[in-house]
């Protein structure tokens, strides 16, 4: 996915990229936004928070040597990044084998 894999070469780009790679951040943001059931104005924020979850939360886990807290640190985020669109979480276990809510 690049919205994972090019964060710091985009930073590093020109406006073009930069906009290039905000138009698909942008699309991402309309899509959860229409699937967070809560329909009110502070869908837009969720879904920008879940957007920022899902980019950086990967970047972030990709980032460390420790594969059990890598695992771990994606768990996390899709825990948040499930209730702040208030769907449903699924019952999962970490790498640690401990059970996520």
């Amino acid at each position: 996915m690049p919205m994972v894999a090019l964060p710091s070469d985009v930073a590093r780009s020109g406006k073009n990229v930069k906009q290039a790679y905000e138009t698909v951040f942008k699309a991402m943001v309309s899509i959860l936004e229409r699937s967070v059931a809560e329909k009110n104005p502070a869908r837009r924020t969720k879904a920008r928070a879940i957007a920022a979850l899902c980019v950086g939360g990967m970047v972030a886990a990709r980032s460390l040597a420790d594969a059990a807290l890598a695992d771990e640190l994606r768990d996390a985020c899709m825990v948040m990044a499930l209730k702040l669109g208030s769907w449903n979480t699924p019952r999962r276990r970490s790498s640690s084998g401990k059970i996520l809510k």
